[in-house]
């Protein structure tokens, strides 16, 4: 016990930022700032979670919503642990420190999965603790029991999903084990599954509104399709000893089974993943030593990063991916959009005037695109213990950072102009529009990789064990996406309020010449402030 107690103590100390405990100067500032927008995101689930129960009161089925809450948390965490648990259980840096030691192998797979389990039970709590506090005010009858089995469910209900995302992950690392190019083989196969989990989304909305429809069966549906779900609307009506042990025993017996029948596979899945594939033999009179720009190098070492790390592309690259289908549909099925556009709880706008605006159409979807995509959030990151090579290469701090700059452009201008040409030719924009919405699609992303940069020079994460907690759970990566979220909310009201007000081609210009005075000042504030962050930088 003792061992197993310091193994999960050093691999959260190791592994997990939100259980170091940091020297830096702005350490106060970089966790002040998450625990801020937990508490306001609490706050709003809770705000609106009690305007839900407030609405259904009368009906008296408070209970049956709490069934839907839980299973839509689960569905949650399901989709987000399938996107987690490949990379923080696969190709870890402490692999051959931890199967070296003696410990069974066994051990280490339960230490990893827990752990995947403390942080998803963590990302549970910000939704479910303020809807279970929200539900007191208007349950109409309350005991004690309702606490205890709410206590229970909390730190239950991450189980299931978790272990359903792991057996994906274990499956999808098993099969890209397979593959001589692995990390291609892992980006297609998780890309397509996220793209089939958006498209079941889609159709779980719908069949979320037909329950809320028939809300006075839904406890039943709910009950069938998921048992924690059940279980818990059960506890809260008709407390019984017996449900709420024997939910405890299937969710402890289901954790402790799979991770018995997973660790036939993983150790064998991981060294396969670990195995390098030699394509040929080369002769050393073969080889042509050819010499670069230090622009090119740099350029080309950020691109070989970020094709080397699958999460890295699935992370940054899903947005493109959108942009591609939403162009795909839109060219070829523009009346289905339609109805989204005109919805009346949507951007409730005319179809006169979405036919007339056409170009703001795309320069939304260029917005959304460009503040979605973060790709520089985490390249000084990723550097890691690299980063005291990087700054003793002869080369100025500013070309360094700038090289950043235009790999990413490298990835995000062609999918866009591409998209956007596809659109031009589909609606017959006029050749002004184009030069216009073409220049955007350089200056919009722009705006995103500079802010991405200048705030990973803020809260770098140099010490990570993987790749997955620099991308995923960082403080500059949260922030850099809510930042970008902020930034594409004020866009997208914006644009909604001056199509039809103002013309579009000056619509276009103006936000032109916006957003070059915006890359300006971030540009400077890049090659001053970020050049001296930079350069502050040490492992």
């Amino acid at each position: 016990m003792g061992k197993l107690y310091s193994l999960l103590r050093a691999c959260m100390t190791s592994d997990m930022s939100l259980f170091k405990i940091k020297t830096k100067k702005n350490s106060k500032i970089s966790t002040l700032i998450p625990m801020v927008i937990a508490i306001y995101l609490m706050l709003f689930i809770w705000g609106s979670a009690n305007s839900l129960f407030e609405k259904v009161v009368f009906m008296h089925i408070q209970y049956v919503f709490l069934s839907i809450f839980v299973f839509g948390i689960s569905i949650m965490t399901f989709i987000e642990g399938i996107y987690k648990s490949g990379p923080l259980m696969f190709n870890c840096k402490d692999d051959d420190l931890l199967f070296s030691l003696p410990i069974e192998r066994r051990t280490v797979l339960f230490v990893r999965i827990f752990k995947f389990y403390i942080f998803e039970l963590l990302f549970n709590s910000l939704f479910l603790l303020p809807i279970m506090i929200a539900y007191i005010r208007w349950a109409e009858y309350l005991s004690w029991t309702y606490f205890l089995s709410s206590l229970v469910m909390l730190f239950m209900l991450p189980i299931i999903p978790i272990v359903l995302s792991c057996i994906i992950g274990i499956i999808t690392s098993g099969l890209v084990s397979k593959f001589k190019y692995k990390n291609i083989a892992q980006i297609i196969i998780s890309m397509t599954f996220l793209v089939f989990v958006l498209y079941i989304s889609y159709n779980v909305n719908n069949l979320f509104k037909y329950f809320v429809k028939h809300a006075t069966s839904m406890n039943d549906v709910i009950t069938k399709i998921y048992y924690p779900a059940g279980v818990y609307a059960k506890l809260v009506t008709n407390f019984n000893i017996i449900d709420l042990l024997m939910f405890v025993l299937i969710n402890i017996s289901i954790f402790v089974v799979v991770i018995f029948i997973l660790s036939k596979f993983y150790f064998k899945i991981n060294s396969n993943l670990k195995r390098v594939t030699i394509n040929k033999k080369t002769n050393i009179t073969d080889l042509v030593i050819r010499a670069k720009s230090k622009n090119k190098s740099l350029i080309n070492k950020e691109l070989s990063t970020f094709f080397k790390i699958p999460v890295f592309i699935i992370n940054a690259g899903f947005a493109l991916l959108l942009f591609i289908l939403a162009t795909i549909v839109i060219s070829f099925k523009f009346d289905s959009v339609i109805p989204f556009l005109t919805d009346s709880k949507g951007f409730n706008l005319s179809k006169d005037l979405i036919m007339d605006n056409l170009s703001l159409l795309i320069f939304a979807l260029i917005s959304i695109t460009a503040y979605m995509t973060s790709i520089t959030n985490s390249v000084i990151s990723l550097e890691g213990r690299n980063i005291n090579i990087i700054k003793s290469l002869p080369i100025s701090t500013k070309t360094i950072l700038m090289s950043k700059i235009y790999s990413s452009l490298i990835l995000t201008t062609p999918v866009l102009l591409m998209g956007d040409i596809v659109l031009f030719i589909k609606f017959r924009i006029n050749v002004i529009d184009m030069l216009l919405l073409i220049v955007l699609s350089i200056l919009i992303p722009l705006v995103s990789h500079f802010i991405g940069l200048i705030v990973n020079l803020k809260y770098p994460k140099l010490d990570a064990e993987n790749s997955t907690e620099v991308v995923k759970q960082s403080t500059s990566s949260f922030l850099s996406v809510m930042i970008g979220m902020i930034l594409l909310m004020i866009s997208i009201v914006i644009i909604i309020r001056v199509v039809g007000k103002i013309n579009s081609t000056l619509v276009l210009i103006m936000a032109t010449i916006l957003y070059i005075l915006i890359d300006t000042i971030l540009y400077l504030y890049l090659i001053t402030r970020g050049v001296k962050d930079f350069n502050r930088l040490s492992v």
